[in-house]
C-alpha cells in the first residue's frame, strides 16, 4: 500500500500549492511557515490541552497542507543518524488521542508557585518531548510541539527567548530523538536549551559572542552541523 500522503506519481506530500519537486516543496514550506510563525507567539491560550496542540499545527501549516491539524492515519518511521540508523517509536494512529489525552493531564500538574523554577522546566521537557514521542501529525511535528511550549511557558509568567529553538533546530530536534528512548532516554541535551531559553541562565554568565552558539553544536557525540533532514517513511502495516 502506498503512503496515502504522498501524491500517486511523486514521493512528495500532497500540498495546496500543487508542488510535486521535494526541493521546491521543502523551500516553499520554509517560505510560508516563516510567515505563519511570525506572530504566532503572540497567540493566547485558555488551555494546554490537545485542541490547542491542533490549533497551533493548522496556524503553521494551515496554508501549505490539506491535513494541518488532523491527526495523522498511518505508522511511520525515521531513521536517525544520532541512533545509529534505529528510529524513534512513534505512537500508532490509533492511540494518538488516547496517550495524548494521558500526557495533557500532566500540564495541569504544573504549578510555578511552590515549585522551584528549574523543577517547573524540569517538568515541562519530560512531558513535551512525551507529547513529540507520539507524533500526531504527519509532518511538523517539533515546530508544533516547541511553539506549544513556548506558549505553555509564557502562560505560566516566563518570558521565553524562542528565537533560541528557531536558531538551533537540529539540536532541538536530535534532543528529542534522544529524550524518547524508554530507559535508555538522555534528557540533559533538551533540558540544557530549556532551561537557556525560558530560564536565562546563559545570560548570568560571561562569554564571548559569536555569530556561532558552539553550545548548540552537538548532542553528546553527534555533530548536529553535520545533520541532514530526511522525510518520514511510510511503515505499511
Amino acid at each position: 500500500m502506498r503512503d496515502p500522503y504522498l501524491y500517486e506519481d511523486a514521493d512528495v506530500l500532497v500540498n495546496l500549492a500543487g508542488i510535486k519537486d521535494a526541493v521546491l516543496l521543502r523551500q516553499a514550506e520554509a517560505d510560508i511557515t516563516s510567515l505563519t510563525m511570525a506572530g504566532i507567539y503572540n497567540k493566547k491560550y485558555e488551555r494546554f490541552d490537545t485542541k490547542t496542540l491542533q490549533d497551533i499545527h493548522r496556524t503553521i501549516f494551515g496554508q501549505i497542507y490539506p491535513w494541518a491539524g488532523e491527526f495523522r492515519t498511518i505508522q511511520m518511521v525515521k531513521y536517525e543518524d544520532i541512533l545509529g540508523g534505529d528510529t524513534v517509536h512513534y505512537a500508532h494512529p490509533n492511540e494518538i488521542k488516547k496517550q495524548l489525552h494521558e500526557i495533557m493531564k500532566e500540564i495541569g500538574r504544573l504549578k510555578r508557585r511552590g515549585m522551584d523554577d528549574r523543577e517547573v522546566i524540569f517538568r515541562m521537557v519530560r512531558i513535551i518531548s512525551a507529547i513529540w514521542q507520539v507524533h500526531p501529525f504527519r509532518e511538523g511535528n517539533t515546530r508544533s510541539v516547541i511553539v506549544f511550549s513556548v506558549l505553555l511557558a509564557n502562560s505560566m509568567g516566563f518570558e521565553v527567548e524562542h528565537s533560541l529553538f528557531k536558531k538551533n533546530p537540529a539540536y532541538v530536534r536530535n534532543s528529542l530523538v534522544w529524550c524518547c528512548q524508554g530507559m535508555y532516554s538522555k534528557y540533559q541535551y533538551l533540558e540544557k536549551i530549556f532551561f537557556d531559553a525560558v530560564l536565562h541562565e546563559k545570560k548570568e554568565e560571561v562569554r564571548v559572542l559569536s555569530d556561532r552558539q558552539d553550545e548548540y553544536d552537538s548532542v553528546g557525540d553527534y555533530d548536529v552541523r553535520n545533520y541532514r533532514e530526511v522525510p518520514h517513511e511510510y511503515k505499511d502495516e
